[in-house]
């Protein structure tokens, strides 16, 4: 594998043996990998630290740590059906992904993408060495989804807010709110900010940048869900809720308070909801679980599945960044890792949980 920052790193090694489930573990269910260096036999190329995800028809594409937006295609070009089954694999021709050579080199990072189900895709972007050598393109971005008339090539994109100075603080966290709004959080400290009326051109006086609250002690913020008008947030220490994060007097004194979800003290990396009361949230260290809004009840959903070689694996979250995990509008969750710890190129992977698995899960009360 090829190393993706110039100066020398550790990697971090998980003990994820160490850990005891206790009263979390009600249920587990083994991950499918879909894409991953050796997969299939033979396979070189694959993801760098997965940060983001959106499913548009039949067409996945992956926030990349060194490639940009990527596009992946079936191993198997006869697949019927490759968002639900089958391997995956990156898609060579550039001119359907947003990256590589442009929209992010060596040193910048893919974080959430969302997507409002219509015209529009957003992008968070940042620089991984915080402060170190410049990048490219870091803030916010806006993408107009590729369509057969453009021959599947994404052919927008715009910075959102440039006036702002979000790129600074390494935006990572983003989430569409049911107001129109998207809220943005950051790995350099602990703030929530919603920029108004995203559709707009930048230069447009309804495009602003207000604050909304912080997070619990200002801890950095990994990934941004909402349910409802209230904003969850995934911290280094905490599940975090913002309550009517949306409310027109939320300008920067509504700030989250924690949730006991079991895992106080740990990284919570990648978040991802139904919208209605359950959130999936990726654990650094343990794995993926679902926390039942109406109950307060935490449970495992799972901890790894089979790698490559067809051996036991477990989930290698990578700490200090933002994590995939994304419900796909099918209901099916795909989760994102880096078995190098975000050291090297194509040592990230995507695992999938079916809509209909998940659905098999025991409810809690």
């Amino acid at each position: 594998m090829i190393p993706r920052r110039m100066t020398v790193l550790a990697i971090a090694a998980v003990a994820f043996a160490a850990f005891q489930f206790a009263p979390l573990a009600h249920a587990q269910v083994q991950a499918t990998l879909r894409s991953a260096q050796g997969l299939p036999p033979g396979q070189l190329l694959a993801s760098a630290t997965p940060g983001g995800s959106v499913v548009l028809g039949a067409d996945l594409y992956i926030g990349d740590g060194v490639q940009g937006l990527r596009h992946f295609i079936p191993a198997d070009p006869s697949n019927p059906d490759p968002i639900n089954t089958g391997i995956l694999i990156f898609d060579t021709d550039q001119f359907h992904s947003v990256g590589g050579g442009g929209l992010c080199l060596p040193f910048c990072q893919v974080g959430q993408i969302a997507y409002d189900g219509n015209q529009n895709v957003y992008v968070a972007i940042y620089d991984h060495q915080k402060g170190g050598p410049a990048t490219t393109f870091p803030g916010i971005w806006r993408f107009a989804p590729p369509s057969a008339l453009t021959g599947g090539e994404w052919t927008t994109n715009t910075l959102l807010a440039p006036r702002f100075g979000l790129a600074g603080n390494q935006p990572t966290a983003i989430a569409l709110g049911p107001d129109g709004n998207l809220y943005v959080g950051f790995l350099k400290n602990g703030n929530v900010v919603r920029i108004t009326d995203p559709t707009a051109d930048p230069s447009s006086p309804t495009q602003v940048v207000q604050s909304v609250g912080t997070s619990p002690n200002g801890r950095n913020i990994r990934a941004l869900t909402f349910v409802g008008n209230d904003l969850y947030m995934g911290t280094t220490d905490a599940l975090a809720v913002i309550r009517n994060a949306t409310a027109k007097t939320c300008l920067g004194g509504c700030n989250g308070v924690a949730i006991p979800d079991g895992f106080s003290g740990q990284v919570h990396v990648g978040l991802t909801t139904d919208g209605i009361n359950r959130i999936y949230m990726a654990i650094n260290g343990r794995g993926v679980y679902r926390y039942t809004v109406s109950s307060g009840t935490t449970s495992v959903v799972s901890t790894g599945g089979l790698d490559a070689a067809n051996a036991p694996a477990t989930f290698a979250f990578v700490g200090g960044h933002t994590n995939l995990l994304q419900l796909d509008r099918l209901g099916n969750l795909w989760i994102g890792d880096d078995t190098s710890d975000g050291a090297f190129n194509n040592a990230g992977r995507l695992w999938y949980i079916s809509a209909g698995t998940l659905s098999n899960l025991p409810n809690l009360p």
